[in-house]
Formats: structure tokens, C-alpha cells, sequence
């Protein structure tokens, strides 16, 4: 008679060799080839959308929102008075971008000048870009604007080429504030 020591192994071996072998499924499944034939088959079936179709297809946070105009309880209202104040530094900016990639910010920032330097603005000089971290986000803001009837100008020869940027209440520097021509 043979001994349980042997029996119990032995009976453990063979439950594992039959759970290796394949099952039906597996050995009724189409051969590799067969599959990849398939994919490309249907990948074939859709077309792929031009950079026209997709901006289209896209929309932006800033849609539905360019022409929005909030109202802001008095309380908290800044008036031109404090914002005009010669040592005052409360001001607006124009956020064109946050990121988490400072590459893409500082990339931005030399687009912005590229982008300046080209046009007959109407300032003496251009205003000044400013990458700033908070974390996480890098953000790119240009401009040191004491009113916001100034950032809105700019804003409006801004959004053409950048599309997303939108009026940030922030600290300004007094000295950099665009002089007109």
C-alpha cells in the first residue's frame, strides 16, 4: 500500500499539470494572425479628422464666457482712485497660460514677445511678461495695467493669438505701468 506521503504530492502535481494545460476557449480562438487582420480591417473604417475638424469639435473654458461680464458687489470693488494711487500696487494682468510644464511657460513668454515685437501697439514699449510659480502651476501674465479699461484693451489684441488668456487682478510694478504712444 502506498504511502500518504507519496499519494498527497503526487495528487498535488497532477492537479497542477491539468490547470496547465489550455482550456476549449483558448484552443477555439483564432490564430494571432487572424486577429491582427481584423484590427487593421477595422481601423481602416475610420477616418482620421484634419486640425480644422478638430478645432472645431473643441471648445474652449473661454467661450462661453468672452462677452461675460460679472458683477462684483461694491464692498469688494477696487475704485480708479485706489488703483491710480501713485504707490499703490494693486493692478490687473492678462493671464495667457498655468502649466505644470515651465518649459511650455517660458516657450509662451518668448512667443508673447515674438509676437509684440511684431505689432504696432499702443504703448511706447511692450509690456513686460512675467513667469510666476504658485504651486503647481507655472502661470505666464503680462502686462502691469492700473485700470482694468487698459487690461481689457489689451486683452482684445491679445486673445487673436492667444485665445485663452483672460484679466487676473494681481500685484503690479508702478514703474513697468505702459506708458501710451
Amino acid at each position: 500500500m502506498l504511502n500518504k506521503a507519496v499519494i498527497i504530492p503526487a495528487l498535488i502535481i497532477l492537479l497542477a499539470l491539468s490547470a496547465c494545460g489550455p482550456s476549449r476557449e483558448l484552443a477555439d480562438e483564432p490564430a494571432e494572425e487572424e486577429v491582427v487582420e481584423e484590427i487593421v480591417e477595422e481601423e481602416e473604417v475610420f477616418e482620421l479628422l484634419s486640425a480644422e475638424d478638430l478645432t472645431q469639435l473643441r471648445n474652449t473654458l473661454a467661450d462661453p464666457y468672452l462677452q461675460t461680464q460679472n458683477e462684483v458687489s461694491p464692498v469688494f470693488e477696487l475704485t480708479d482712485e485706489d488703483l491710480e494711487a501713485d504707490n499703490s500696487r494693486n493692478g490687473f494682468r492678462i493671464q495667457i497660460l498655468s502649466t505644470e510644464d515651465m518649459n511650455e511657460a517660458d516657450a509662451i513668454s518668448l512667443r508673447y514677445y515674438d509676437w509684440a515685437d511684431n505689432r504696432d501697439l499702443p504703448f511706447i514699449r511692450a509690456p513686460e511678461a512675467y513667469v510666476m510659480f504658485r504651486q503647481p502651476y507655472y502661470r505666464v501674465r503680462v502686462g502691469d495695467f492700473r485700470n482694468r479699461a487698459d487690461a481689457i484693451e489689451f486683452l482684445e489684441l491679445l486673445r487673436p493669438r492667444f485665445p485663452g488668456s483672460w484679466i487676473v487682478l494681481d500685484t503690479i510694478d508702478p514703474d513697468r505701468v505702459p506708458r501710451r504712444n
